[in-house]
């Protein structure tokens, strides 16, 4: 209602104020996003659209990226360096590391740029605004699938047991949790991009020191015993530790080293939320 309108109406007009949160910690709302889950499966569907349009091999190329990722993991760091998985299968071994990291990659560079790439809607349309990074979480699922089933293809043809009981909850429980931290992650840094551009260019150059910290291409054994469960730190080592043994047979870690991942992804998720909320209400106005 207009100021014109109020007065001859005879109603109050009241203002809305974009204003910080007032409390120390701001409420995490999570039951909106849920309420809003359509809205973020449209966000989703619409860049899968985007990146298959107009591409000549279209989907296949997710199952060629894999293959080609997996076999310079083995050229590189099985032959050249040695790497050895024990008696499994390299191959299936750095299938499953290069999808986890593709889709880990993906989903954080895409989650964090997520709200300069749809600045149009934040200035137009009320809706939750972190639905947009939740949204970019979705399409680097269909890489990961696909990358998933050729390295269960790849251990079978290798003659490596699959344990069907780790197929059933260990892969769950580390899907879980890599979406925990790349949650955290395209929260935090999409909302700090807003503000500071350059956080952009600081996301792309630390997802590639995370991807040599962290044990895509080679076992966490091959680390010295003293700093083994330090890996662990970094909750991708439980995430892959978890999804490898359900995939292609690789020891399952320690139940407290899997503990320590998975309470440090949900820090990330906690951590990366909170300051999301905190920031949420200067977006429009900064972008």
């Amino acid at each position: 209602m207009t100021r014109a309108e109020a007065h001859r109406t005879g109603r109050t007009l009241l203002w809305v104020e974009n204003a910080a949160p007032r409390r120390q910690l701001p409420r995490l709302h999570l039951a909106q996003l849920w309420r809003h889950r359509e809205l973020a499966a449209f966000f989703a569907i619409r860049d899968i659209k985007v990146r298959y349009k107009q591409a000549y091999v279209g989907v296949a190329w997710a199952v060629v990226q894999p293959l080609i990722g997996a076999f310079t993991f083995v050229l590189v760091f099985n032959r050249l360096a040695k790497v050895d998985v024990g008696n499994r299968s390299y191959f299936a071994f750095a299938l499953v590391g290069f999808a986890v990291w593709t889709y880990f990659s993906t989903a954080v560079s895409n989650g964090s740029n997520s709200l300069l790439y749809n600045a149009n809607l934040l200035t137009k349309i009320a809706f939750p605004r972190a639905v947009l990074p939740v949204a970019a979480l979705l399409p680097p699922i269909v890489d990961l699938a696909l990358g998933s089933i050729l390295a269960v293809a790849a251990a079978v043809i290798a003659g490596d047991s699959i344990p069907l009981l780790g197929l059933v909850l260990a892969v769950p429980l580390g899907l879980a949790q890599l979406v925990t931290v790349a949650a955290g992650l395209a929260l935090f840094f999409s909302a700090l991009i807003v503000r500071f551009r350059d956080v952009a260019v600081l996301v792309s150059f630390g997802l590639q020191v995370v991807l040599l910290a962290s044990p895509v291409a080679y076992p966490p054994d091959l680390v010295p015993s003293a700093w083994r469960t330090a890996v662990y730190v970094n909750p991708l080592a439980g995430c892959l530790g978890l999804i490898r043994h359900g995939l292609v047979g690789t020891p399952l870690p320690s139940g407290p080293r899997l503990l320590l991942s998975a309470a440090v992804a949900v820090i990330i998720l906690l951590g990366g939320l909170l300051h999301f909320r905190r920031r949420e209400y200067e977006f429009a106005d900064i972008i």
